[in-house]
């Protein structure tokens, strides 16, 4: 009998369009163009400015666009410099699974990389994202007790299994050889789930990129016969006990017609995956009863267990001193939804990580977890609720599905008008406007090298 990885080897190799329905490849161009989005307005991040530093020091031959800079990389640097860029504003897609919270989007940067490298179609590329999703995705929704970020791991191993999938199919490997390209870059990547807790450094936005693009070399190794261990998930000394306690792996391979890519969320807020309903509520809040500042006395934030007891969630949310442990505070996200009446990337800055009303209304938040939300959670909703007391008297605003979640999506528009938002600031509006046309028709385009031209292209100075 064929193992795990090999079996999930021949799903990514073997996927065909006349396999995926419609709505499928339509989400799927709609995750790309949010995912640009997100790139673009990370972009000029000081994580991203390191590494686009630091992969020029290093050299190479130019293989691969780097997004918005006028500049070509070799092909892991530059799925390293735009991976950091899409990842930096925690406004990139999520899900949420027993085992993990996953941000599959992760690993676009690599495919884009190595469907530009290998001259690659539009809908090339497409089918290999679609894979890459489905085999994290499933890593996420692994029945397991209780989320592994509980055990010390954290959800950026996925990206290795997936990113490798996804690339080894558009370097034209094998079944058998994109088995071991998993294998070879997923014995190397399970990462600590401390990379989250107390104040969060830049890491955050290079763990998911670097496992990510490491997944091209190893895709290069098993393309000419290296191997990796094919029990790597299964076996008595792997994934499966090692990392997951003992979980039965058998899920992860993919089945027909069953596209998991369909239940991933988008962000309309740069905060981490469980904070929008929070955020939206509100936002609601402050809009319909006028809520000003100075008249709150409390903040109750309701919320799941899972909020409540996630390794992120510490005392050094509370009053968070950077962007990266602002984005993961329930706290601040809230206030800062009250007081500025919008949750943007702005919200982020400096001025308003230094707000007195802002501060003031953080410190008067409170956490907690209702059965009837945990309950709606564990069935895969996103739910919140706030409730803000005030001297005219106490409003309560709850939101189970936020904006951007599958039963609340947002739409091609709502996308769109993201991407133009994170876009204009770094490229001229009519480049963008391009960008947009062409993920939109993507599948049309008979080499991905022409649409990558587009990506690297810079605003004139």
């Amino acid at each position: 009998m064929s193992t795990v990885v090999e079996r999930i080897g021949h799903y990514a190799a073997g996927l065909q369009a006349v396999d995926v329905q419609a709505p499928v490849f339509d989400y799927a161009k709609r995750i790309l163009l949010d995912s640009l989005a997100c790139g673009y307005g990370g972009m000029q991040s000081d994580p991203a400015r390191m590494v686009r530093h630091s992969i020029c020091e290093l050299g190479g031959k130019e293989q691969a666009t780097v997004l918005g800079m006028g500049f070509r990389a070799n092909v892991q640097s530059a799925a390293l410099a735009n991976g950091v860029a899409i990842r930096y504003q925690d406004y990139n897609d999520v899900y949420f699974g027993p085992a993990w919270t996953a941000h599959p989007s992760d690993t676009i940067a690599t495919l884009l990389a190595a469907a530009e490298w290998s001259g690659r179609s539009g809908l090339d590329f497409l089918l290999a994202m679609i894979v890459a999703y489905e085999v994290q995705m499933r890593f996420s929704d692994l029945p397991v007790p209780r989320n592994l970020w509980h055990r010390g791991w954290h959800h950026t191993a996925a990206c290795s299994y997936a990113a490798a999938a996804g690339a080894g199919r558009l370097l034209g490997l094998s079944a058998t050889q994109i088995g071991h390209a998993m294998a070879l870059a997923g014995a190397r990547s399970n990462t600590f789930a401390e990379i989250r807790h107390g104040d969060i450094p830049m890491d955050k936005a290079l763990s998911a990129p670097i496992v990510s693009s490491q997944a091209i070399l190893y895709a290069l190794l098993a393309r000419q016969g290296f191997t990796g261990a094919s029990t790597l998930l299964e076996g008595q000394y792997g994934f499966a006990h090692a990392v997951a306690g003992g979980v039965d792996v058998e899920p992860l391979v993919p089945l027909p017609n069953d596209f998991r890519i369909l239940k991933v969320g988008l962000k309309p807020y740069p905060v981490e995956g469980m904070t929008p309903a929070m955020v939206q509520a509100a936002i609601e809040l402050r809009n319909a009863h006028g809520i000003v500042p100075k008249e709150v006395e409390a903040i109750r934030i309701l919320a799941h267990e899972e909020a409540v007891t996630k390794p992120s969630w510490d005392i050094s949310k509370h009053l968070p001193k950077n962007k990266e442990t602002a984005d993961h505070s329930f706290y601040y996200c809230t206030a800062v939804g009250l007081v500025a009446g919008e949750c943007t990337s702005e919200q982020f800055s400096d001025r308003w990580l230094n707000d007195p009303d802002v501060a003031r209304l953080s410190g008067l938040c409170t956490l907690e977890a209702t059965p009837e939300l945990t309950a709606l959670f564990k069935q895969g909703a996103r739910p919140a609720a706030v409730e803000v007391t005030t001297r005219r008297g106490t409003f309560r605003r709850e939101v189970r599905y936020p904006k951007g979640d599958p039963r609340n999506p947002m739409t091609w528009e709502d996308v769109e008008r993201k991407f133009m938002q994170q876009a204009v600031p770094a490229i001229d509006e009519g480049l963008a406007g391009r960008i947009v046309e062409y993920t939109q028709n993507i599948e049309r385009e008979t080499d991905i090298r022409d649409f990558a031209a587009l990506l690297g292209g810079s605003k004139p100075q």
